[in-house]
């Protein structure tokens, strides 16, 4: 029952990120660094790292492994 209700709020959370901060947010969850995905995306590092910043303040996480958790969570991973 706890696991459901983590896996509802973890999916809800998620519903608030952009389509390229999803995307990004993918990216890191499959182990991408900073540099791979800008140049997977086309974009500028330094915009992949806003975007994780903004990613981080949605999700309320400060860490790639709290990412992960999310993930792991929602069956992403």
């Amino acid at each position: 029952m706890i696991q459901e209700i983590k896996k509802i709020k973890s999916i809800e959370l998620l519903t608030t990120l952009a389509s390229r901060e999803r995307e990004v947010f993918d990216l890191i969850v499959s182990g991408q660094r900073t540099k791979e995905i800008s140049d997977q995306l086309n974009i500028k590092a330094n915009t992949v790292s806003t975007i994780k910043k903004v990613i981080f303040r949605k999700l309320k996480v400060s860490t790639n492994i709290e990412l992960f958790k999310i993930a792991q969570e929602c069956a992403l991973v």
